[in-house]
């Protein structure tokens, strides 16, 4: 149940890749893999003439999947200054988090209670109570705490696997 809808990711700078490929195959439905969207993701000119580029910026940004999402077809939206509140209203959302001194993408997929539940491309599906996951959701200085949504362009509902389920809250505390 722990990894049951998400990608797990392989590679030390890779959770952008794993948390795009998780959306876009437990959200959208798509077959897609961590290692497909790394390689499109590391295809980019500026990261064939500098691949240490990804390693200096800790991995891929979100302005990184929001290209590759708009490129296979679907529409990438980054939200700002966003509250817990918007999170519920628009997930499930990749949202990054500092752990450990550690900057990292997760998936906010819903919350119950004073749980948040997390899709982890480094640990699998988790809870945490909402004050720790609020101490680290990044807060940046221009934008707030951000966000980001990758939509159908055709307004087609979503299959939505990541849609929380009561179960998922009991067995991950």
């Amino acid at each position: 149940m722990r990894r049951e809808n998400v990608v797990i990711q392989q590679w030390d700078l890779s959770c952008g890749a794993a948390a795009l490929a998780t959306l876009l195959r437990y959200q959208h439905g798509e077959d897609v893999d961590e290692k497909e969207v790394a390689v499109a993701l590391m295809k980019r000119e500026e990261y064939i003439r500098n691949p240490q580029l990804v390693q200096g910026r800790e991995g891929f940004s979100l302005l990184d999947l929001k290209r590759h999402a708009d490129a296979r077809g679907y529409k990438g939206v980054g939200y700002g200054k966003l509250k817990l509140e918007d999170l519920l209203e628009k997930a499930p959302l990749i949202v990054p988090v500092s752990v450990n001194g550690y900057n990292h993408f997760v998936i906010f997929r819903g919350m119950a209670r004073d749980r948040v539940l997390l899709a982890d491309p480094a640990w699998g599906n988790r809870t945490m109570s909402v004050a720790d996951f609020m101490q680290h959701w990044i807060d940046y200085p221009s934008l707030g705490h951000i966000g980001f949504a990758v939509q159908r362009p055709d307004g087609i509902a979503a299959p939505n696997a990541l849609q929380p389920r009561a179960e998922d809250f009991v067995a991950l505390n």
